[in-house]
């Protein structure tokens, strides 16, 4: 379900928000479906279970998954889930372009040079 990239920059436990973002975005999640429990991912990615754990904790605090008692975390059903991931990604994205002191014709222009070559 997840890839880690060991030697990233990123914490394993953000690749995990991140990609399980993209995975409810995209429509490959769907609200109700369940997630592998913390042991299984911990296992198959050969990761500290606390590492999952807090992974799965940021995803239920900003709603994109829920607990559910006796089954475990369950993609939320609240909201069009994949407006609420793109606009969170993007204010992120915009931040950071400002932090930098890019321009917003800057940013627009490398999105679109971004959007046409992949």
């Amino acid at each position: 379900m997840f890839e880690i990239n060991p030697s990233s920059n990123v914490p394993i436990y953000q690749q995990i928000v991140n990609q399980s973002r993209t995975l409810v975005a995209s429509g490959q999640l769907s609200p109700g479906d369940k997630l592998p429990s913390v042991r299984a991912i911990a296992t198959e990615l050969g990761v500290n279970p606390m590492t999952v754990s807090k992974a799965y904790s940021l995803l239920d605090q900003t709603g994109i998954v829920k607990r559910q008692r006796g089954i475990g975390m369950v993609v939320a059903e609240s909201g069009p889930m994949r407006a609420r991931i793109a606009t969170r990604e993007s204010k992120e994205l915009i931040a950071y372009a400002k932090k930098v002191g890019m321009s917003r014709s800057e940013l627009l222009a490398q999105i679109e040079r971004l959007w046409e070559e992949s």
